[in-house]
C-alpha cells in the first residue's frame, strides 16, 4: 500500500495541474473559474474520502478498479473538456450561460476528484489495518505529490503538450491497477486493464496529431497549436486574415486597427518620441505602428518566448520585421534595471487576475514614472463600456485611475468600448485643433485614424463624463497589498450571467479593522464562541482542528502564492516548484509527528504541548510574514521556505488529530481527511474571493495569525 498512496498523491498534483489546464482555455482564462475549479476538486476529494462505512476495510482488487477508473476517466475528462462547446450546441468565442458552465465543472471535475478521494481513503485503511498509523499513510501520500509536482514543471519546461501528460499519467494509474491486479483471479478484469494499458502507447505516439484534431473542434481553421508555461496559443487562418487566440480567446487579429488608435491617439500627447518601451501585446500591430515614426529606439518585452517563436512563423513579414529589440523577460522584473524612455506603451492583457493586476498597480505606476523622461508618457487601454457604466466596472476603472492619479499630475482618458490612458508628469493637451495638426504635420498613413477622428474623440460628450466619473468616484487604490480589481473582475464577469449584480454598491464591503471594527471584532468573537462550544465534543474537536489547519493553509499559501506572482511574474513557470514546496512540507510535518507520538502510552495525552507549539507557531509564521510583506519582495526561495513551513504545520496539526483520544486508526481515515480537504476548498474561495479582494493581503495575513491563537481552544 506505501506504492499506492505514493502513486495516488502523485497522479492527483499530475492529474490536477492537467485538468485545471484544460478547463482554464476552455473558459478563456477566467481565473474565477479557475478558483472554482479547485474548490469543486477539493470538494469531490472529500466526498470521496468520507464516503462509507468508517470500519470497512476494502481488498486489493477494489483498489486496483479504481485506479482502473481513474485512468479512464482522466482521458474522457479530457476529451470532454475539449469538446464542451460543440457537446452544449454553442459557437467558439462566446461565453457559455453560467448554469452549463457550472454544470460543465461539476462534471469535469467532481467524478475524478471523487475516485482520488475514494483511492486515498481506501489505500489508507488498508495501510493502517496493517498496524500503521494514519499520518505516515499522508506523509506518504504527501510525497507522492511531490514528485507530482516536480514532474508536472519538468514536462512543462520540456515543451511537452497537456495531452501528452495527460496520456502519461493515465498510463501510470493503468500500470498501478495492473499490478493489484496480479493476485486476482478474474481473468477477464485483467486482460481489460491490460488492453487499455496497451492503447495508451499509440496515444502516446501519436499525441501532437491527436491534440491538434481536438483544438480543430473549436478552431475549425487552425495551423498550429502549442502549450506554454503561460497558456495554450492557437493560430488559425482565413484568406489572408490570421487570428491568435491565447487560452482561446481571441488577442489578436491582423486587420485590426485597434493598435493604430492606441499608438497614435497616444504619442499625439508627445511633441517628439524618440525611445519607446513596449510592455506586453507588441505583436498585436504595435511595434507595426511604432515604425511608422522616426524612432531611434524600441524595445519589446515579451515573457512568453513560444509566443513569439510562434507569431515569427504565421505572421506576414512586416508585422514582425521591424523589430529592433525584443527581449524575453518579465516586463515588471525588467524595467526595474532599464534605462529612461520618452514613451511607456502597456500592453498587458486585462487586469482579471493577480498575475495581470500587477501591472495596474500604484507601485508598478511608480516604477514605470522613474524610468521615463521628464516630458514621458504612459499609455495602457482598458476593455470598458461606450455608453453605460456599471458600479463594479466604475470602481474597477476608478480603483486604477486613483492609482494612476497618485503618481502621475496630468492624466487624459479617451472614450469608446476600450479606453485609453495617456499620463504624464509634463501637462498633457486637450485642444483637439493642437493635435489634429500634429497629426497632420507627421504626414501618417493609417486606416482610422484622421484629423477629423481626433477632433471627435476629445469633444465627444462621453470624454468628459468618463473624467467626471472618474474624478468623483470613492474607490480604493489597486496596490500590489490590496489587488482590487480582483472582486470588481469577478463581479463584471458573474454580471455577464446575473445582471442584477451591477446594482451592486460594492465599496461598502470593503472589510478591515478601520472601516468596520465592529464586523472584523464580532467575527472574531463569533470563531471563538464555536471553538468554545466544539471543545466538549471530543470528535468534532478533533474535525474541527484538522478543518481550521486546512482553511488556514490554503489562505496561507493562496497569499503567498499570489505575493510571488506580483513580484515576480512568472508563477505558472514555476507554480509546479510552489505546490512541491508546500507538499514537501506536508510530508516533513506527518513524519516528525508520527515520529514524536509516544504509541506505547495514550496517543499524545501527555504531548498536548504539541498541538499547542503548532497551532502557535501557524500565529507567529503569520504575523512575521504580515511584518515582512510590504518591505521585502520575497524570491523563489524565501516563498518556497514559507510554503515548506505552512505544510509542515497543516500536516502537524492533521497528524496530531489523528492520534487525539483515537484508539482505531482506521476510524478516523475518513472524518480527518475529508474535513482538511474541506477546509482547504472553503479557505481557497475565501481568499481568492473575499478575503484579499476586500481586505488586502496585510489584513488578512493578520486575521489568518489571530485565527490561529483562538484555535488555541481546541488543544
Amino acid at each position: 500500500m506505501s506504492i499506492y498512496l505514493l502513486i495516488v498523491g502523485f497522479v492527483s498534483i499530475l492529474g490536477q495541474v492537467i485538468i485545471l489546464r484544460e478547463l482554464n482555455v476552455a473558459f478563456y482564462g477566467i481565473e474565477l473559474i479557475y478558483i472554482l475549479s479547485f474548490g469543486f476538486w477539493l470538494f469531490g476529494t472529500s466526498i470521496g474520502a468520507i464516503i462509507g462505512r468508517r470500519s470497512y476495510i476494502p481488498t486489493k482488487i477494489h483498489v486496483s478498479l479504481l485506479a482502473f477508473l481513474w485512468g479512464i476517466f482522466l482521458l474522457l475528462d479530457f476529451l470532454f473538456i475539449r469538446s464542451i462547446r460543440f457537446l452544449s450546441g454553442n459557437v467558439s468565442g462566446v461565453f457559455l450561460p453560467f448554469e452549463i458552465q457550472i454544470t460543465a465543472l461539476a462534471v469535469s471535475l467532481l467524478p475524478i476528484s471523487f475516485l482520488l478521494g475514494l483511492m486515498f481513503q481506501w489505500a489508507a485503511k488498508i495501510y493502517v489495518d496493517g498496524k500503521k498509523t494514519l499520518a505516515k499513510a499522508y506523509a506518504i501520500e504527501s510525497l507522492g505529490g511531490v514528485i507530482g509536482g516536480l514532474v508536472s514543471t519538468l514536462l512543462l519546461m520540456g515543451g511537452i503538450q497537456n495531452f501528452s501528460t495527460a496520456v502519461i499519467c493515465s498510463f501510470i494509474a493503468l500500470s498501478l491497477a495492473i499490478i493489484y491486479s496480479l493476485n486476482v483471479k478474474r481473468k477477464f478484469y485483467k486482460a481489460i486493464i491490460f488492453i487499455f494499458l496497451i492503447l495508451t502507447v499509440p496515444l502516446l505516439t501519436f499525441s501532437s496529431s491527436i491534440d491538434k484534431k481536438m483544438t480543430e473542434i473549436g478552431h475549425p481553421n487552425l495551423v498550429e497549436t502549442k502549450d506554454t508555461p503561460y497558456g495554450r496559443i492557437a493560430i488559425t487562418s482565413s484568406g489572408n486574415q490570421i487570428s491568435v487566440f491565447e487560452n482561446d480567446a481571441l488577442s489578436y487579429e491582423t486587420e485590426s486597427t485597434s493598435a493604430e488608435e492606441f499608438v497614435h491617439l497616444s504619442f499625439l500627447q508627445h511633441e517628439k518620441p524618440k525611445t519607446v518601451l513596449v510592455l506586453g501585446g507588441g505583436y498585436e500591430g504595435t511595434i507595426h505602428e511604432l515604425n511608422k515614426y522616426n524612432l531611434k529606439k524600441i524595445d519589446y518585452v515579451e515573457f512568453n518566448k513560444d509566443l513569439i517563436k510562434l507569431l515569427h512563423k504565421h505572421l506576414p513579414p512586416f508585422f514582425y520585421k521591424d523589430f529592433l529589440n525584443i527581449i524575453i523577460d518579465d516586463p515588471r522584473g525588467y524595467l526595474k534595471n532599464t534605462s529612461n524612455y520618452d514613451a511607456i506603451i502597456i500592453g498587458m492583457p486585462e487586469p482579471t487576475s493577480g498575475q495581470t493586476n500587477r501591472f495596474y498597480t500604484k507601485e508598478f505606476f511608480e516604477l514605470c514614472a522613474k524610468h521615463l523622461n521628464e516630458d514621458g508618457i504612459l499609455s495602457f487601454k482598458l476593455r470598458s463600456s461606450e455608453n453605460l457604466w456599471t458600479p463594479p466596472l466604475t470602481i474597477r476603472n476608478a480603483s486604477i485611475y486613483t492609482a494612476l492619479k497618485s503618481v502621475f499630475r496630468s492624466i487624459v482618458v479617451l472614450p469608446g468600448v476600450t479606453n485609453i490612458f495617456i499620463s504624464s508628469n509634463t501637462p498633457l493637451s486637450n485642444d483637439e485643433n493642437f493635435l489634429a495638426d500634429r497629426l497632420i504635420t507627421r504626414k501618417l498613413v493609417t486606416k482610422l485614424i484622421t484629423p477629423q477622428y481626433v477632433k471627435y474623440i476629445y469633444t465627444n460628450d462621453r470624454k468628459i463624463e468618463i473624467e467626471n466619473i472618474l474624478s468623483k468616484s470613492i474607490a480604493p487604490v489597486n496596490s500590489d497589498l490590496r489587488p482590487v480589481c480582483y472582486q470588481y473582475a469577478a463581479a463584471i464577469w458573474l454580471s455577464k450571467f446575473f445582471p442584477e449584480i451591477n446594482s451592486i454598491n460594492f465599496p461598502f464591503f470593503s472589510f478591515t479593522p478601520k472601516t468596520n471594527p465592529f464586523i472584523f471584532s464580532a467575527l472574531l468573537v463569533l470563531i471563538m464562541m464555536i471553538f468554545l462550544f466544539v471543545r466538549f465534543l471530543i470528535k468534532i474537536r478533533r474535525i474541527m482542528m484538522v478543518f481550521i489547519a486546512g482553511f488556514l493553509g490554503m489562505v496561507f499559501e493562496t497569499i503567498l502564492i499570489l505575493h510571488y506572482q506580483v513580484t515576480s511574474g512568472i508563477l505558472f513557470q514555476d507554480i509546479g516548484i510552489l505546490l512541491t514546496a508546500f507538499m514537501a512540507g506536508l510530508v516533513i510535518g506527518t513524519t516528525a509527528i508520527n515520529r514524536l507520538a509516544n504509541f506505547q502510552n495514550e496517543r499524545l495525552k501527555v504531548n498536548r504541548w504539541i498541538g499547542i507549539l503548532l497551532f502557535l507557531g501557524f500565529g507567529f509564521c503569520s504575523i512575521i510574514f504580515t511584518y515582512i510583506l510590504d518591505k521585502i519582495n520575497l524570491g523563489l526561495l524565501s516563498i518556497s521556505a514559507f510554503l515548506i513551513i505552512t505544510g509542515f504545520f497543516v500536516s502537524g496539526i492533521f497528524a496530531y488529530a489523528s492520534f487525539f483520544k483515537v484508539n482505531e486508526q482506521n476510524l478516523v481515515v475518513s472524518p480527518l481527511y475529508s474535513a482538511d480537504l474541506l477546509g482547504g476548498c472553503l479557505g481557497s474561495l475565501a481568499a481568492s474571493l473575499l478575503f484579499i479582494p476586500l481586505a488586502g493581503l496585510q489584513i488578512t495575513e493578520i486575521f489568518l495569525g489571530i485565527t490561529s491563537f483562538i484555535s488555541l481552544i481546541l488543544v
